[in-house]
């Protein structure tokens, strides 16, 4: 079969691979119909998320059901399924409280022999293990391509607006308005913000973010923080979404809410360690909250809301492309001329 796969820093191919099957009881075979590219995909082209040479990647990915295993009893052969971007146990210290994205078992998709194995959903086929809890049912009236999203950004996006506990009238700054980023605003607006300031240095982006009914703020013309604060009365945002994981837009979130408020980070932090504002966030009373999207829980809420009419993440979406063609995709995405890519077989 067809699929990406990872050969070093700014290195991608498709490669023809051996067709995956199903090797235990708890495992699916899906054959997929759609994946995306993530900004998440872009730490392991960097180099900056450890996978060993000739991984196939992608964590974001839709398709159906080809084969089951005899104790899959949630989805079977024809059901149309969306995978949670990492596996899970469901019985583990995490799992039993809820916490699935701290599951002591996990497995990432496509991210090789360092997170669990996994093959990836930039591919023809791919297995799902753990497939009672890993894949969700598409409910008829959502496609593949809206479905796909719930299995990391929208969820990320929403996880990101509820940590921050906006409430209605508040007004959010979304700090990165790359595909997470625009996630971010729209469900800011669920929760009921009265305005949304959308910061970011590429137009493309902002241009969406406009369209989703974001203020855009392009972070190459005015001093974020500075420009938020000045047309907020001098406050600045009730709550910020931090949606890239650098330093510098870290600090932005940090200093575009007002005293009180709460900063939410679910960008993929970029360094492992960094300096902290102890002071800053003490003597403002700010609450610093965010993390790695705990998705299995805001996958049915959230396609129920795509199903409703009430989101539309595949909006995002810049580009449709075929796997054949991911060498130009990851290119692309790297150099910020495409939003949102997808893939198909």
């Amino acid at each position: 079969m067809k699929a990406v796969t990872f050969q070093g820093e700014r290195e991608v191919r498709v490669d023809d691979v051996p067709k995956p099957g199903i090797q235990g009881p708890d495992e699916a075979l899906v054959r997929v119909t759609v994946s995306a590219i993530c900004g998440s995909d872009l730490h392991i082209y960097h180099v900056r998320t450890p996978v060993n040479p000739g991984a196939v990647l992608g964590h974001e990915f839709s398709g159906v059901v080809e084969e089951v295993g005899q104790h899959v009893t949630r989805v079977k052969p024809g059901d149309r399924v969306v995978a949670c971007f990492f596996s899970y146990c469901g019985h583990c210290f995490y799992c039993r409280r809820g916490w699935f994205s701290q599951c002591e078992h996990k497995g990432v998709f496509g991210h090789g022999e360092y997170f669990g194995n996994l093959g990836g959903g930039q591919a023809e086929y791919v297995v799902a293990p753990l497939a009672n809890h890993t894949l969700e049912p598409i409910p008829d009236g959502v496609s593949d391509e809206q479905a796909l999203f719930v299995g990391d950004i929208l969820a990320t996006g929403y996880f990101g607006a509820e940590r921050a506990g906006i409430e209605p009238g508040d007004t959010v700054a979304v700090v990165g308005a790359g595909p997470v980023g625009l996630m971010a605003v729209m469900s800011a607006q669920l929760f009921g913000a009265a305005q949304v300031f959308a910061v970011d240095r590429v137009d493309s982006r902002l241009e969406v973010a406009q369209g989703l009914g974001a203020t855009p703020i392009n972070g190459a013309a005015v001093h974020p923080s500075e420009h938020i604060k000045s047309v907020t009365g001098g406050y600045g945002a009730d709550r910020s979404i931090e949606c890239v994981g650098l330093p510098a837009t870290i600090e932005i979130a940090l200093h575009s809410v007002r005293h009180g408020g709460t900063v939410s980070v679910v960008g993929v932090p970029e360094a492992t360690e960094q300096d902290f504002p102890y002071m800053h966030v003490w003597f403002n009373d700010l609450t610093y909250t965010g993390g790695l999207c705990n998705v299995p829980p805001y996958m049915r809420p959230l396609l129920d809301l795509i199903k409703a009419g009430r989101l539309d993440p595949a909006v995002v979406v810049s580009h449709r492309m075929k796997v054949e063609e991911g060498e130009e995709a990851y290119r692309m995405f790297a150099e910020r001329e495409a939003t949102k890519i997808l893939l198909t077989s």
